[in-house]
């Protein structure tokens, strides 16, 4: 069945490999559906009115700014266009948060991410919510909403929050269908959950989707 519900992404990197990683990275995901790619903001400016990209992931190589202005300004001489929102990808994004933020940008991640924690950055900033989170932050049970759950629903979250569907969560802990199921049911329950957009925008929110064991 043809989905019409994906958000539409487009992609900007100078650099060849990177850029068809991109595409292969998000090409996996079905909610997800490249519209569009270009190595910078000049070559984009022909392509994007008739791509009308919800989310554009740029590569920054220098000045995470000046990258999300640049994208900013595609939109500008093409009413009714509305400004996408920016995910900016850069090694050094410890430095960069504040230059993102000022630029009118959404998301910021080393551009070091694995292929979930691109894809889940990519449906929080669909939503309207700001994500950066630059470096891995590890949250202690204790102190955190992750108390709340059992070690193995905690397992589960984790991997809900880095964009697993329920068939690949029973591949990776080796359990059954109706087992993740249930386990999905009761995080959500417990946490206040409504969905599992809802399950990321509330990872990112409390510093807990780069916890690791």
């Amino acid at each position: 069945m043809l989905r019409t519900d994906r958000t539409r992404v487009f992609l900007v990197d100078s650099r060849p490999i990177s850029l068809a990683g991109l595409r292969t990275i998000l090409d996996d995901h079905a909610d997800l559906q490249v519209v569009g790619a270009a190595a910078d903001c000049e070559v984009a400016r022909a392509r994007f009115a008739t791509a009308r990209p919800d989310v554009v992931i740029v590569a920054a190589h220098s000045d995470a700014g000046e990258a999300v202005r640049s994208v900013h300004l595609l939109s500008r001489p093409q009413p009714p266009l509305v400004a996408p929102k920016v995910l900016v990808l850069i090694r050094d994004a410890a430095t960069a948060a504040r230059q993102v933020l000022d630029a009118g940008g959404k998301g910021l991640l080393s551009s070091d991410s694995d292929s979930q924690e691109i894809a889940a950055a990519v449906r929080v900033i669909a939503t309207g919510q700001s994500l950066l989170v630059p470096t891995a932050r590890p949250a202690s049970r204790g102190d955190s909403p992750l108390g709340l759950l059992t070690d193995r629903e905690v397992d589960v979250f984790r991997l809900m929050t880095r964009g697993y569907s329920n068939a690949e969560i029973c591949a990776e802990l080796d359990l059954s269908q109706s087992t993740v199921k249930s386990h999905v049911q009761k995080i959500m329950e417990k946490l206040g959950l409504r969905n599992r957009v809802h399950a990321v925008i509330f990872a990112y929110e409390k510093n807990i989707v780069y916890a690791r064991n």
